[in-house]
């Protein structure tokens, strides 16, 4: 898992450096084997940093900063993105995981539906929190492989 969260952060450096979003990783080396499709857990993490970046791009009293963790859980893989941004509406945030919901002028609702979707169909589950001072936390947690760490 970790290695798809660099490879995205490749991904989304431009977008990262023109809307100024400082990255913070704390990767845990101890992280477990999780059996998944490479190409769809991308998907969902570059979902996620782009949603954090358009969230952070009216911030301006305030560093625009996104941490992305990863973390041993009991059930194998916890993944954190947590932003700056603006944070959650709480009339809205029991639907941000509707197909067709946004609250963007120009976003189709799909991301962050077809997101928990993957990571459903991997044995997993995706949730939002609201950050501690400000923004937003998306975790989603992967179950580790029967073999291996």
């Amino acid at each position: 898992m970790n290695e798809v969260i660099r490879e995205v952060l490749a991904l989304a450096h431009k977008e990262l450096t023109v809307g100024g979003v400082a990255v913070h990783t704390e990767l845990s080396p101890e992280v477990p084997t999780v059996l998944a499709d490479r190409v769809q857990l991308q998907q969902v993490m570059l979902n996620l940093i782009m949603n954090a970046i358009d969230a952070m791009l009216t911030i301006k009293d305030r560093p625009r900063t996104l941490l992305i963790k990863s973390a041993r859980d009991a059930e194998g893989v916890l993944v954190e993105v947590q932003d700056s941004g603006r944070g959650l509406d709480p009339k809205q945030a029991s639907r941000i995981f509707d197909s067709f919901f946004t609250t963007k002028p120009e976003g189709i609702g799909m991301g962050l539906s077809i997101s928990r979707s993957i990571v459903e169909a991997h044995g997993g589950h995706l949730r939002a929190v609201p950050g501690s001072l400000h923004g937003a936390i998306f975790q989603f947690i992967l179950p580790k492989t029967d073999r291996g760490a």
